[in-house]
C-alpha cells in the first residue's frame, strides 16, 4: 500500500506525505514552497516549479528568490496568484 493510501485509510492529514508540495503564503508578500523538484522558469512576473503533483506557478510583480535549496524556496514580491497544473 502506498503512503498516500495509508494516510487516507487511517484518515490522517495529507500534509504528512513528504512528497506533497507545501505552500505557505506569509503576510501577503512572501511565499514559502517546500518539496519542489526544481525551477522550470524564473522571471520577475512568473516563477514555475516542478513538483510531484505537477507544475506550480507563482505569478506577480517584482518576484525575487530570497532563499533556494534543492527542495525549498522563499519568494518575495507582490504575489497575485499561485496555481498548480496537475499531471495528467
Amino acid at each position: 500500500m502506498t503512503l498516500r493510501r495509508t494516510l487516507k485509510a487511517l484518515e490522517l492529514p495529507q500534509d504528512l506525505d513528504p512528497h506533497l508540495v507545501s505552500i505557505q503564503w506569509i503576510g501577503g508578500r512572501d511565499l514559502l514552497i517546500e518539496q519542489h523538484r526544481g525551477i522550470l522558469r524564473f522571471e520577475a512576473d512568473t516563477i514555475r516549479f516542478a513538483s510531484e503533483q505537477g507544475v506550480l506557478s507563482v505569478n506577480g510583480t517584482d518576484l525575487q528568490m530570497e532563499q533556494l535549496t534543492a527542495t525549498r524556496a522563499l519568494i518575495s514580491g507582490v504575489i497575485s496568484s499561485v496555481s498548480i497544473e496537475e499531471k495528467s
